[in-house]
């Protein structure tokens, strides 16, 4: 962490402030700002880290001129804030409850220790930020670099770049997390928050208010992203019930060696992506427990039961699932569910007749 930006009216809490963040976090630069007409400026010049944000000018004001700025933070320039103020009315937006990187603090006598810890807590957080905000500045510069000329080439129409440019972005980062020697950690298959304004194909659903660690209070949305956007479904849609790993790992009967189970687990379930109708699901530290999706195990749902974690609805999106994770969904559930039922038949003599088969001599002389 860098720098931090100090936007409050009373300069003696700056120096304060400024004095104590010195001492706490070492290395970093401290920008004041008391003229709260400025402070929206001053947070796009110095592009802070973090944020330390009053909102009332003087005493005993009601109306918040720091209310610009604070929506500016929210909605076009977001670092990790805390607001330290002595107003106790609504924001537009409102603060957020448990953000991890917003923070409101009461001013008060002795209270600038709670700005500084929240600050130091945020330190290795902003600094995790730093990296991704290199590697999105490198793979910008390098797209602009090799798909400028090209993308202009036989055209008069400059948004080409951008269309053009997004894509090869998107890919790039990509490659940057295949170029970098690791495989991809299970639970990076999911986009949390769920991605866009309405279900997809894949989305992880919740049961509104339940514990996020019953399994059961999960549901995995079987039906097409092309089915799911507003004002197309008519017919519901489609879930997985979900449960605990307890029944896939009885079906498969596993050994009792736990390394060894694992071997079967990865090699027969986690390489195929899905088995006998089971499809697992990773963990999403305190968000998403383990999960086995059954896919023979199915209901449906109301579209109008499903929303955001704010909406009200019976049903919460907790989180997507990125291609071309989504898609393995789609294919496993139609290789599921498509399958024809066959009758019972004797395999055991086809079996053996393959395990006995030989090469005849017309297929030796024929192969040369």
């Amino acid at each position: 962490m860098k720098t931090i930006l100090i936007i409050d009216d009373q300069q003696g809490i700056l120096d304060i402030l400024t004095e104590e963040i010195n001492q706490a976090i070492v290395g970093v630069q401290c920008v004041s700002e008391t003229d709260f007409d400025r402070a929206v400026e001053k947070l796009e010049e110095c592009r802070p880290d973090a944020v330390v944000l009053d909102l009332l000018q003087g005493a005993g004001t009601t109306d918040p001129p720091g209310q610009r700025t604070w929506q500016r933070i929210w909605t076009g320039r977001f670092c990790p804030v805390v607001v330290y103020t002595a107003f106790d009315g609504m924001l537009d937006p409102p603060i957020p409850e448990d953000h991890p990187f917003v923070k409101l603090v009461r001013k008060g006598n002795g209270t600038e220790g709670q700005v500084i810890e929240h600050l130091r807590l945020f330190k290795p957080l902003v600094d995790s930020l730093a990296v991704l905000h290199r590697e999105i500045d490198q793979v910008l510069q390098r797209v602009l670099r090799d798909t400028a000329g090209a993308a202009l080439i036989g055209g008069d129409d400059p948004t080409h770049l951008v269309h053009a440019a997004r894509r090869r972005v998107a890919a790039f980062m990509d490659e940057k997390t295949a170029t970098e020697g690791r495989a991809l950690f299970s639970w990076e298959q999911y986009l949390v928050p769920a991605f866009g304004d309405h279900p997809l194909t894949g989305d992880v659903l919740r049961v509104r208010d339940a514990d996020w660690r019953a399994a059961s209070q999960y549901r995995l949305i079987l039906t097409p992203s092309c089915d799911l956007v507003a004002g197309r479904n008519e017919n519901g849609v489609l879930v997985a019930k979900c449960s605990d790993p307890t029944s896939l790992k009885e079906k498969l009967q596993l050994p009792g060696n736990e390394n060894r189970a694992a071997d079967r687990i990865r090699s027969q379930v986690l390489t195929q992506g899905c088995w006998n109708g089971f499809l697992p699901l990773p963990e999403f530290p305190n968000r998403i427990p383990l999960l086995v999706a059954s896919l023979k195990s199915l209901e449906v749902l109301a579209y109008e039961s499903i929303g955001p974690p704010d909406g009200g609805t019976d049903y919460e999106r907790i989180a997507s699932i990125d291609s071309p994770f989504r898609e393995q969904i789609a294919w496993s559930f139609m290789s599921t569910a498509a399958r024809p039922g066959m009758p019972d038949r004797d395999l055991a003599p086809w079996a053996q007749a393959i395990a006995t088969a030989q090469t005849t001599p017309e297929e030796r002389d024929e192969q040369g």
